[in-house]
């Protein structure tokens, strides 16, 4: 069996995403400004859902510089939809990675974790 990781071209208006089965490292980096936020974070969603794709130990790392507000919906969509998949393991920890000066991109991170019950990290860079 061949895991199926998943890759997302990073593009001006939307981020690089990279899920890595084998190693259990999920990234998304960049911005996140699709012109339909549903279309773009569909397919990673369902992603998630598939149990083809579950590993027992993760690590995702959240480094974007900016995303507009219907992107927010979606990126706690996908924090929830993982937060069910390890919510008996703990196996997940998320990075919140944010340019130090940053407040507003601190702000919102910290709106996530206090939404989700996974181990969360603000990492300030």
């Amino acid at each position: 069996m061949t895991l199926d990781s998943l890759h997302i071209a990073k593009t001006e208006e939307t981020p690089e995403v990279s899920f890595n089965l084998e190693t259990g490292m999920f990234s998304i980096v960049g911005r996140s400004l699709p012109e339909d936020a549903f279309a773009f974070y569909k397919p990673i969603i369902e992603w998630i859902k598939d149990p083809d794709n579950r590993v027992p130990v993760g690590e995702l790392t959240i480094h974007l510089d900016y995303f507009n507000s219907s992107s927010g919906r979606y990126i706690m969509e996908m924090l929830v939809t993982l937060e069910s998949q390890f919510k008996d393991s703990r196996g997940l920890t998320i990075k919140w990675v944010v340019d130090e000066d940053d407040e507003l991109m601190i702000e919102k991170g910290e709106e996530f974790n206090s939404l989700i019950n996974l181990p969360f990290e603000v990492l300030t860079v």
